[in-house]
């Protein structure tokens, strides 16, 4: 996101200090996540694939929105459109590679669904589409590490066991965060 801004959106750029405080939230990820082992299922590696061109996507997304007439579109707006192309390319998608029903989806895929339509789509997507309107897209696409974190203290909280290592993962991507958004 940082790097397509500094093409599309060349007033949102970063200082030296952004620029290092970007550096330690992704170390901390790291830190966080650990160093993966090398995949040893071909599947594996297809999802991580899948992971890295989401995250682009998510970018270009945020670039297109923030560099094009949309940014001054109401956020519900934006996020119907994004709607409307996307379930017929989903669809279509979904025939291409073979998905077919094969039986009543459970409760638990229903609750599934329900949340991704009324919290993520309704709720999140539409306060992140009204935030980029109004702030800089780079400093908030920095606040997206802590999604992961999110999900790794979530794990780390099941369980019981907070490590050392997750501690200084935390650290590290909020002393990053407080240097990339500092005036």
């Amino acid at each position: 996101m940082v790097l397509g801004a500094r093409i599309v959106l060349p007033a949102d750029r970063f200082s030296i200090a952004q620029w290092l405080g970007l550096a330690l939230s992704f170390c901390g990820m790291v830190n966080a996540f650990g160093i993966p082992a090398p995949a040893t299922d071909p599947k594996q590696l297809t999802g991580d694939i899948m992971m890295a061109g989401a995250a682009l996507l998510w970018a270009a997304t945020t670039l297109t929105i923030k560099a094009s007439p949309l940014t001054r579109t109401s956020a519900e707006k934006v996020m119907l459109y994004q709607l409307v192309v996307s379930a017929p390319v989903m669809a279509v998608a979904a025939l291409l590679v073979g998905e077919r029903v094969t039986h009543l989806p459970s409760g638990l895929a229903f609750g599934a669904l329900a949340y991704q339509t009324i919290w993520v789509v309704s709720v999140t997507f539409v306060i992140w589409f009204a935030l980029i309107a109004r702030y800089s897209a780079s400093r908030l696409s920095a606040f997206t590490f802590l999604t992961p974190l999110f999900g790794v203290a979530a794990g780390h909280l099941c369980s019981a066991i907070l490590t050392p290592a997750f501690a200084a993962a935390v650290a590290l991507v909020a002393v990053g965060l407080l240097l990339v958004n500092r005036s």
